[in-house]
């Protein structure tokens, strides 16, 4: 059983670190300014549509990521292996998180202003979820009897602050 948890962060770490690699490497896209007509209206709505699944992907992580901080605060209710399933639970959300981030890297010099602004803002906490994720994935498959120790937890608190700031940057505007 615990060789197969084990198995399972391994292929997570791969997950995210080849979802991490490709969206780091994703140069912006080419030309400038925001394009005219029907064209960009399309363009942007389609970002706001992927801002949006940014978004609940963001909320699902901070929700996981809650749930590892409170087994950390009943250290003796739980064990790795709980800490394990949470992160098998969070890869989808965060590789999402991911291919949607690199997908709007790649349309981000052809939106408008405003929304250019808020993919700047979101690639850096999106980095910096999935640099995390992987650390604690990291940490949890050499250190499964310490996972209530302030290193590990510091981790937990970490994935849930990058999920809210991401949340908070691409939540819908309210006119």
């Amino acid at each position: 059983m615990k060789s197969s948890l084990v198995m399972k962060a391994a292929g997570l770490i791969a997950a995210i670190g080849l979802a991490s690699t490709a969206f780091a490497a994703a140069p912006p896209a080419r030309g400038g300014g925001s394009p005219s007509g029907d064209l960009g209206a399309n363009l942007s709505q389609k970002a706001s549509g992927l801002l949006a699944e940014v978004h609940q992907d963001a909320l699902a992580v901070r929700d996981l990521a809650g749930t590892l901080e409170g087994y950390n605060r009943e250290p003796f209710t739980t064990d790795w292996r709980d800490d394990a399933s949470t992160f098998d639970r969070m890869r989808p959300q965060i590789d999402e998180i991911d291919r949607v981030v690199y997908e709007l890297r790649s349309m981000e010099k052809n939106l408008p202003p405003a929304q250019q602004a808020e993919v700047n803002q979101v690639v850096p906490a999106t980095l910096e979820l999935t640099n995390t994720a992987q650390t604690a994935i990291d940490y949890l498959k050499d250190n499964q009897d310490r996972t209530m120790f302030p290193q590990f937890t510091s981790y937990a608190d970490e994935l849930y602050t990058e999920a809210v700031r991401i949340a908070q940057t691409t939540a819908p505007s309210r006119p």
